[in-house]
């Protein structure tokens, strides 16, 4: 018997195939038909047999289990198709990852038996990873098994334990037994592996399990704890221990469990600080002040703000990157902000200057003000403290659309340096104000001046450009003439060696000329076009008349390249420069400087390579042998330092470890700084790195970068 809620349901609208308006008393022929017995599928289709759709309610579980099977058979035969084929194995374990998202225990028993199969081989860690994308219990104690194994490589213990967890709360609690347990018999890398998967874990419950860790062992124990759960935030019993560690640890692991506290924003944080300073050491160790740093951004109490300038001074690596972090919390803190802008830049200590710098990279748009108007009034008559104050803060007073006119300002100065700085400041900015300073910029007696109005003006076209650009011609060489070239070429698509060609082209084609579409000459204004140049190191066209080539001999220069074992980095470099050296013509001027922790110039200055010069510079090549670390940041300076180099080649296989500033990020700022003047333009070459550093560098000075593997 038909329910009449179903019928009431059924002819809501009007009935089946009836229009809307026809309702239940006028549809009463067809109600008597639909009442009539249909065939069981008709009644299943529309839900109208109680007895029929209790039946096929009841099939259900069967015809869903009978899919399932289905579907693992499936995904075993593609796994079984692809497991033997050595050539797929990136599908295979894929394959073996699908069929481990099957919750079944007869995939249960099929990657048990793939388990035992792997043994000790990197497989095991795809057959584990297939474990643990469902939670099967049952196999507990096989993943307990491999994890204490001693004979597994330490990525397959990793994969056990991460699986050991994903068995769900016995297993967490067998790991933090395991850890917490003072039993010499198991060894460090078991422990390791499951202190790694419970601390990766994200449970509430294993970290719970791990506060007591962090207080036990040695102070060097301690601080590695603390440094492996630094992820971990709100969860009381290991904030206590932190606590704990405040008081009870040295100034290193104070430091970090404070700093921990103040970054998971712990009540107790800000009354903690003061503990923690009155045991810093009178020049704690970096990472020491790292942490006091990030701590001391993050409570926001003015007494601090001394302190974090006073410690952000270093340059060591670990606080640079401190003090880049800090910044984001200072720009929440107006108060530190202001601080900043006023005590921080005017401080007398250049190093104090700069941290105060970094720490404003992130201060809101509403802080500018301030700042512009100091540097606005500090800008009335430029000298080199407030051209420098300029540059430092322009990323910053970049949010102010008013800093477009100071910078113009600075463009039409007649002191060329400060020209130099305007026009550059405003092509990063993308602003055209500058075109008609550029052009009368093209004659001056600067180079550097004259360079920066060459690539403005390739930027920001004009067709009262060309003929300027055309009198420019054979009077610049190297880059310059380079750059001139690049010019011309953008403005008209075409490529003229003389200057008496150009002049009759111009001639030609001025009346009603029109620039190139971009598109059309894009590819011809590369940086690293030679204009006809036969000379080139690691490929990289050597179109420059003043270049400094620093080279590293750092001990990681012993490494091979190429098929020959014996035939290493530096051998390949020397080789490089040897050839290099010997076909430069008299009229490049150049100087070597090599590099490992410290740094050596051949010539305190550049000098042409006449036969004398050139024989000296081989000779030095010949002699160079290995050192010991990477000083990037100093012989960089060092180049700078000579200002007739508009060229360098820098050479490396490393990252930097040792010099002023070894912190690739603060590397990369302060190169960016020196070049707002400057313009130089740095070609990195990377032996076996691909440096990320080496692409900064090349890529914002409109240099090349060659990865040499």
């Amino acid at each position: 018997m038909i329910a009449f809620p179903v019928r009431q349901r059924f002819f809501a609208s009007g009935g089946v195939g009836q229009p809307p308006g026809i309702g239940y008393n006028s549809a009463a022929p067809l109600i008597r038909v639909v009442l009539r017995p249909l065939p069981i599928f008709v009644t299943l289709a529309l839900g109208l047999g109680t007895t029929s759709r209790l039946r096929a309610q009841e099939n259900l579980p069967e015809v869903a289990e009978s899919s399932l099977e289905q579907r693992i058979d499936k995904a075993i035969e593609d796994y079984e198709a692809l497991r033997k084929d050595k050539k797929n194995q990136p599908q295979r374990n894929r394959a073996l990852l699908w069929l481990g998202e099957i919750d079944h225990e007869r995939v249960s028993l099929y990657l048990e038996k793939e388990l035992a199969k792997a043994a000790d081989t990197p497989f095991a860690v795809i057959v584990l990873q297939a474990i643990a994308k469902v939670p099967r219990a049952r196999l507990f104690d096989d993943c307990w098994n491999v994890m204490k194994r001693e004979s597994a490589p330490m990525g397959v213990r990793n994969a056990a334990a991460e699986a050991v967890v994903k068995t769900g709360d016995r297993g967490i609690d067998k790991l933090i037994d395991l850890v917490r347990s003072g039993d010499n018999m198991i060894t460090a890398a078991t422990r390791d592996a499951a202190l790694a998967a419970l601390i990766n874990s994200g449970g509430e419950r294993a970290h719970r399990g791990l506060a007591p860790v962090l207080l036990a062992g040695s102070q060097e124990d301690r601080l590695k704890m603390l440094s492996r759960m630094d992820g971990i935030r709100g969860v009381p019993p290991v904030s206590l221990s932190r606590i704990k560690l405040v008081s009870e640890g040295d100034a290193a692991v104070a430091a970090m469990a404070w700093r921990q506290l103040a970054s998971e924003n712990h009540a107790k944080a800000k009354d903690l600080a003061i503990d923690v300073l009155e045991r810093l050491p009178e020049n704690p160790a970096p990472t020491i002040a790292a942490d006091v740093i990030l701590g001391l951004s993050m409570v926001k109490e003015a007494d601090f703000y001394p302190v974090v300038l006073r410690l952000g001074s270093s340059t060591a690596a670990p606080v640079r990157n401190a003090l880049r972090k800090a910044a984001d919390h200072a720009a929440n803190d107006p108060a530190f902000v202001q601080f900043l802008a006023t005590k921080g830049l005017e401080d007398s200590k250049p190093a104090v200057r700069d941290a105060a710098l970094l720490l404003l990279r992130a201060a809101p748009k509403e802080a500018v003000q301030p700042l512009l108007a100091k540097v606005r009034a500090a800008l009335k008559n430029p000298k080199r403290k407030s051209l420098d104050l300029a540059i430092g803060l322009h990323d910053l007073l970049a949010k102010d659309p008013s800093w477009r006119a100071d910078l113009q300002a600075l463009a039409v100065s007649r002191d060329a340096e400060v020209r130099t700085v305007g026009i550059s400041l405003l092509l990063e900015l993308g602003a055209d104000s500058a075109l008609v300073q550029a052009q009368q910029s093209l004659g001056d007696k600067a180079w550097e001046l004259r360079s920066i109005a060459y690539r403005y003006l390739t930027k920001f076209r004009d067709v009262a450009s060309i003929p300027l650009l055309i009198a420019r011609m054979e009077r610049e060489e190297g880059r310059l003439a380079m750059e001139l070239d690049q010019a011309l070429f953008a403005h008209t698509g075409t490529r003229c060696w003389k200057r008496k060609e150009w002049e009759s082209w111009w001639a030609e084609h001025k009346s009603g000329f029109t620039l190139p579409h971009p598109d059309s000459v894009r590819g011809g204004t590369g940086a690293s076009g030679g204009g006809g140049t036969t000379v080139s190191y690691y490929d990289i066209p050597l179109v420059s008349s003043h270049v400094a080539f620093l080279i590293d001999h750092s001990g990681s220069m012993r490494a091979p390249i190429g098929t020959d074992k014996k035939y290493t980095r530096l051998d390949a470099a020397k080789e490089q420069l040897l050839r290099v050296v010997g076909a430069l013509p008299k009229t490049t001027a150049c100087n070597l400087i090599i590099y490992d922790n410290v740094v050596q110039q051949v010539w305190d200055a550049l000098r042409p390579v006449d036969d004398s010069n050139r024989d000296e510079l081989l000779a030095r090549v010949q002699k160079i042998t290995f050192g010991g670390g990477t000083n990037i940041f100093d012989a960089l300076e060092k180049a700078f330092l000579d200002p007739t180099v508009d060229t360098i080649y820098l050479l490396t296989d490393g990252e930097p470890s040792a010099g002023r500033i070894v912190a690739p990020d603060d590397i990369v700022d302060e190169v960016k700084r020196w070049n707002r003047s400057r313009q130089i333009v740095i070609h990195c070459i990377g032996l076996g790195i691909d440096s990320g550093l080496l692409k900064q560098l090349a890529e914002q000075s409109g240099g090349s970068y060659r990865y040499v593997k």
